[in-house]
């Protein structure tokens, strides 16, 4: 006979379903039965519950949502099946003093279109549950939100960050006098980008491509990485808009030195998921999105791990990875992996395909 969880280890349980739909790219169903308010409340729950028991799979969850709500959670079920077992339980479970409601939800789909739950029937009654309260037993099955940025990333980050201009300065004058003498035109670029929970601010960049030039190329690009999880090789070997210089700084990554004064006022950390333009983030899946529960960072788990040799999911992958297992150790751990990591590729001679479009002055 199959548990019956409690809230909190039922929750736990259902971020580790989700944690394995993401991974697996699969769908999983929820479905909640209400208990009603009636003078056999307790009688209608333990019947609920033994008919729960005998009619689930042994891969399947049982436990509380809350003290009205109890719920199942069903791998690898579309809403067909998992309405086909509601209906089946309901017919069960059927009194003739109380009506026993169901909701099903069904992950990614439904946390992707405004958390609108399925329409649902009910033993006995054409009503629906109310999109209020069904929204409410959602809530309840979301992770923790996001948790705020921590003290000691903060500041590791301004201590570092404001050390590392002083010693660069000299670097940024020198690279701001090449830029000025081969490109007309300002120094630095700055573009808008996706932050901390969603939040738009100006990245800013040296300048590596002539004023003006198009972002239609890098849009199309981007997209076509995405829809067919490929390597996520920059746009810049045979780039004309590219000013002299510019390939090496974009290679070698100082081009993002700048957002040394993005991470002292705060929009960005030495380490974390590097910030997206919006036109990027508005192709995400829901888990994806998942990336901006952390400060974007200079640099990254990505960018130690193989950056533009790694597909598009696989640089998600390492992104959401860092927001559940940020800490100092790791943060210190990816710090001391960049300078190898960036010299491997400024180094790296592997054979691209021939690119149709060119660059814009974004890092891929």
């Amino acid at each position: 006979m199959s548990i019956i969880y409690a809230r909190r280890e039922f929750a736990a349980l259902f971020e580790r379903e989700r944690r394995r739909s993401d991974r697996n790219e699969c769908e999983f169903a929820v479905i909640t039965f209400e208990i009603p308010h009636c003078a056999h409340c307790e009688q209608v729950k333990q019947k609920l519950a033994g008919t729960l028991q005998k009619r689930i799979r042994c891969s399947d969850v049982l436990g509380w949502i809350d003290e009205q709500h109890l719920g199942v959670i069903l791998p690898d079920t579309s809403a067909k099946g998992a309405r086909k077992l509601a209906r089946d339980v309901c017919n069960a479970v059927l009194s003739e003093t109380a009506v026993l409601q169901y909701t099903i939800f069904v992950y990614p789909s439904h946390w992707d279109n405004n958390r609108d739950p399925l329409q649902n029937s009910t033993t006995g009654s054409s009503r629906n549950m109310p999109d209020g309260q069904a929204n409410h037993i959602l809530k309840k099955l979301e992770p923790r939100p996001p948790q705020p940025i921590p003290l000691w990333k903060r500041i590791m980050d301004i201590v570092i960050a404001c050390c590392a201009l002083l010693l660069l300065l000299p670097l940024f004058l020198l690279i701001g006098v090449c830029i000025k003498v081969v490109s007309p035109g300002p120094v630095v670029f700055k573009q808008e980008r996706v932050g901390y929970r969603g939040e738009l601010f100006y990245c800013w960049k040296f300048r590596t491509m002539h004023v003006n030039a198009d972002t239609a190329a890098h849009q199309n690009h981007v997209t076509h990485c995405i829809n067919h999880d490929i390597s996520m090789d920059k746009l810049d070997d045979c780039d004309q808009r590219i000013v002299p210089f510019g390939k090496i700084l974009r290679k070698t990554g100082l081009d993002e030195l700048p957002q040394l004064i993005n991470i002292i006022r705060g929009e960005m950390s030495l380490t974390g998921p590097r910030p997206c333009i919006p036109y990027e983030a508005r192709l995400y899946r829901p888990w994806q999105l998942r990336r901006f529960d952390t400060l974007p960072g200079l640099t990254g788990l990505w960018q130690v791990n193989g950056k533009n040799r790694t597909t598009f999911n696989e640089m998600m992958r390492y992104d959401v990875s860092y927001t559940r297992k940020r800490s100092i150790g790791l943060d210190l751990k990816i710090l001391l992996k960049t300078v190898p990591a960036v010299i491997t590729q400024a180094t790296d001679k592997k054979e691209k395909a021939p690119q149709a479009h060119a660059a814009t002055d974004h890092v891929v």
